[in-house]
């Protein structure tokens, strides 16, 4: 990713729509910064969300890489314990 342009330039990167939980690893991308909550925490919300309601069915469309997988990863994973 980009973010490992910022690091071996040591340059600050701000994302507005990276929500890649993979990006929060501060060893990794210490310059990485974001202004939207990384997947890990929108799914917990949303996981949060389909249980209150009670709700019957949830689909997921994605697209299997590192943008598209990281929301549904988060609430499968969540469902899964439930």
């Amino acid at each position: 990713p980009v973010a490992s342009l910022a690091t071996q330039f040591k340059v600050t990167q701000v994302s507005f729509g990276s929500t890649s939980p993979k990006l929060s690893n501060k060893d990794t991308y210490p310059y990485f910064l974001r202004t939207i909550p990384p997947d890990s925490i929108q799914g917990a919300g949303m996981w949060r969300f389909i249980k209150y309601f009670s709700v019957p069915m949830v689909t997921f469309m994605y697209q299997q890489e590192s943008y598209g997988e990281g929301l549904f990863t988060t609430v499968s994973n969540l469902a899964s314990e439930a």
